[in-house]
């Protein structure tokens, strides 16, 4: 048999710190791209930023614009967008989600009705069995 290669211990700290270093550098990459992407989140519903989500108010048959969604939300002045800072419940019955922590853009639901507060109360498009 072979004796035990002495320098068995600085090849075994070099190999654990270029493991450690090829693991370190693209989190550090990943959690800046991640951010960056948080920042500028955008979708064909709305887009993110520093205040929250906004949602233009336009938006029909998603989660933020319904009146039985209940999550952090605001119009803004003109009324012509919602800023979301979270998720919401869905506290409307005849929806498959109820009950269920849903998201702004969650969509699209035959079972909404336009939020009050935009304007709503006749608009619905839940759809007769």
């Amino acid at each position: 048999m072979k004796e035990v290669n002495p320098d068995r211990r600085a090849f075994i700290a070099k190999a654990v710190r270029g493991i450690a270093g090829a693991m370190l550098v693209p989190a550090v990459i990943g959690t800046a791209a991640v951010a960056a992407a948080q920042e500028t989140h955008e979708t064909m519903l709305g887009r993110g930023g520093s205040d929250g989500y906004i949602m233009d108010a336009s938006v029909k048959r998603h989660c933020g614009t319904c009146e039985f969604w209940g999550g952090p939300r605001r119009v803004s002045e003109d009324s012509k967008t919602v800023t979301i800072t979270g998720l919401g419940w869905c506290n409307n019955p005849a929806s498959p989600n109820y009950q269920k922590m849903t998201s702004p853009e969650h969509g699209p639901m035959d079972t909404w009705r336009k939020w009050r507060v935009l304007g709503g109360g006749s608009e619905s498009t839940v759809i007769p069995k």
